[in-house]
């Protein structure tokens, strides 16, 4: 195999629980060699279904490991960009962390990179935050006291609808591509393949339904109250379509608030916390979904299992489902991976950058591999 075997080795950052990196790898194009991220549940459920290259670790104290790296995947914090939260961009230590992304680039000097985030990175800090980090990919040399000498990358923008890639959600996001100038060649144009032809809720979660003891599937979360309030609601309705007066309705910031699935379009967008009301609710029971069913909604596969690190008591699945729905809400859909990575590495063949076999790449990037990354190619390249 290892002779035959060519992939660009990639290194991925804020890697959570590896949308981003399952996507990269199902496109048969990368080979992740190393990840990182600070989140236990997440590197756990990371390890179990990808591999045990990933580092539990903070990003910000950790040196750059000395791995092969022809691509670099990042998905650095977003809420600090967000324009649902406080939009403070700049002003937070977790707002910054695009620095470490510069570092990384400096550093391994990949020739090619993906960088995932929300659209309100674009206005966050009346468009001062933008600025800076764009400045910071183009030239992470820049942002790197220890450089070796400068390194530059053209970069390319796009807000995407990962609807328009193939995931089953509307789910507005922020593709930075950047291909490193020596290369001669220009960042590629993400192809949207579905659009006008989007995945449904009901392509997901009604063509091939769950089995009750699915991993994952938490069903009977909800008081009763909420089931008779989201009885009063039809399917793409939400709290607005309670009458006023009426003793169960509510008040809401957002439009997510106790709002039913339409089958017959895309999810609304699956967020990661909130409150009550924010859980996203069944489009033919009056019930919240569960992670299972998010997680498809996501476009990971149903043998992509979920850690939490409790057992199956009803008090525990109470207290594990919040420690999975972070998970699922903050990946990157990994179908929608797939295709900005795809794209990406016919860029990088164009340019002449040869995907490595195996058998070239360092001791530490074949030390990398492991037994459940295999496991789970070979359950991916059999559906």
């Amino acid at each position: 195999m290892g002779g035959t075997f060519r992939r660009y080795p990639a290194v991925s950052l804020f890697a959570g629980c590896g949308g981003m990196d399952l996507g990269a790898e199902q496109s048969g194009r990368v080979e992740v060699v190393w990840a990182i991220d600070n989140e236990h549940w997440a590197v756990e459920t990371y390890r179990r279904n990808l591999g045990s290259h990933i580092v539990e670790a903070d990003i910000t104290n950790h040196a750059v490991p000395d791995v092969t790296c022809d691509i670099l995947l990042a998905g650095p914090p977003c809420q600090d960009y967000s324009t649902l939260w406080n939009h403070d961009g700049l002003k937070t230590a977790r707002g910054n962390l695009f620095r470490e992304v510069a570092r990384y680039l400096d550093a391994l000097r990949p020739a090619g990179f993906v960088l995932e985030n929300v659209p309100g990175l674009l206005s966050a800090n009346r468009g001062a935050a933008w600025t800076l980090v764009r400045h910071a990919l183009r030239s992470p040399s820049s942002f790197s006291i220890r450089s070796r000498g400068p390194v530059r990358y053209d970069i390319s923008a796009q807000v995407l609808d990962m609807a328009d890639l193939g995931v089953p959600q509307n789910r507005e996001r922020l593709i930075v591509v950047g291909v490193r100038r020596d290369l001669g060649v220009r960042p590629p144009i993400i192809p949207t393949p579905f659009v006008g032809d989007p995945l449904t809720v009901a392509d997901a979660l009604d063509k091939n339904p769950l089995a009750p003891d699915a991993p994952n599937h938490e069903i009977g979360l909800d008081s009763p109250e909420v089931v008779e309030r989201l009885r009063l609601l039809l399917p793409g309705q939400n709290y607005e379509s309670i009458p006023d007066g009426h003793p169960l309705a509510v008040r809401g910031l957002i439009s997510h608030v106790y709002r039913r699935l339409d089958p017959a379009k895309p999810a609304y967008t699956i967020i990661a916390g909130g409150g009550g009301g924010t859980h996203g609710y069944h489009h033919r029971e009056p019930r919240r979904l569960s992670n299972r069913e998010k997680a498809r909604l996501q476009g990971f596969p149903d043998s992509f299992v979920f850690e939490h690190g409790t057992s199956a008591g009803t008090h525990d699945v109470r207290s594990a489902y919040p420690r999975v729905r972070r998970q699922i809400g903050n990946a990157v859909p990994p179908p929608a991976a797939r295709v900005i990575v795809a794209a990406l590495a016919e860029t990088l063949v164009a340019a002449g950058v040869k995907p490595r076999s195996m058998a070239k790449w360092s001791a530490a990037d074949r030390a990398a591999r492991s037994e459940p990354r295999r496991r789970t190619r070979q359950r991916e390249n059999s559906r």
